[in-house]
């Protein structure tokens, strides 16, 4: 007889009554969704002094985690600059996500700051799987502690996503660096990113509802030459006001998912800084 290709096929469901059971296929139904606004998910990465602790702190009935090592909350609670709200240190990673899911009663959730959450993790790793080893037969071996490190940070975002379903907004701030980009398309170029592993920073904007890049609006005054003015060198000149940018450009990520214009304006105000994201997040347009 001849042998046919056909795939094998499973081996029938066993139930307790050893008869067996024919698994039917649970078809979905295809309809209109109902356009429910449902909190966002942020991503707030910026230069350093811009205010992201402060943002946070003025968030909607916020709970702020501090990782190990940031102290900027306390410092501006101590100098009177922000008001006096929940707030927790986190030193360990699985206390962490033990914390995550008895916090549904505020409504906001502000991480402060991803690197040292991510810091957390790659410690939790290391010591689990590779004995506390951070060399070249350890963690950074082939890079497998940083990939076996994305699976337990999805459990991070999986849990920010069950608070998330019960209305609460997520907030995760980011401290930012200027890296060089190698780019494929032409010359390379300085970019300010993350300060954390880039694996990290893809699975993690990917998962955000809005990613914003927070800095100082700054004009350059080059000096007069014969160069063309891209190749000028010129002078950093104000640099006091801040802006947001909601989408990405070559020097930066960003993007959002609520048609933010592409630069938001903050007020001189600290205090003013949320009210002035939120508002721009809940200014929606029906689209018809």
């Amino acid at each position: 007889m001849a042998k046919t290709n056909a795939p094998a096929m499973p081996p029938p469901l066993q139930t307790n009554n050893n008869k067996t059971a024919t698994i039917k296929p649970n078809m979905p139904n295809v309809g209109k969704l109902d356009a429910v606004f449902k909190p966002p998910k942020i991503l707030l990465n910026a230069v350093e002094g811009f205010g992201k602790t402060t943002a946070g702190a003025y968030s909607l009935n916020p709970v702020i985690l501090q990782a190990r090592g940031e102290t900027g909350y306390e410092t501006l609670l101590g100098s009177g600059l922000v008001p006096s709200i929940d707030a927790a240190r986190i030193d360990n990673w699985l206390g962490l996500l033990e914390l995550i899911p008895t916090l549904e009663g505020f409504g906001t959730v502000n991480l402060d700051a991803i690197g040292g959450f991510e810091r957390l993790c790659h410690e939790f790793i290391c010591d689990r799987d590779f004995n506390d080893d951070w060399g070249e037969k350890g963690f950074v071996s082939y890079q497998k502690g940083y990939d076996i490190a994305i699976t337990e940070w999805i459990k991070l975002l999986s849990a920010l996503d069950r608070l998330h379903d019960k209305g609460v907004v997520i907030v995760i701030l980011s401290h930012c660096k200027v890296k060089p980009f190698r780019n494929p398309m032409g010359a390379d170029y300085d970019r300010y990113v993350s300060d954390v592993h880039d694996k990290t920073w893809s699975i993690t904007s990917k998962w955000a509802d809005a990613v914003l890049f927070g800095n100082f609006f700054t004009v350059v005054e080059t000096a007069r030459s014969n160069k063309p003015e891209a190749l000028k060198k010129g002078k950093g000149i104000g640099g006091t006001e801040r802006v947001i940018y909601t989408e990405r450009r070559d020097a930066f990520d960003a993007k959002n998912r609520y048609n933010l214009p592409p630069v938001i304006d903050i007020p001189n105000e600290p205090d003013k800084m949320w009210d002035t994201i939120w508002g721009h997040i809940t200014n929606r347009k029906k689209v018809k």
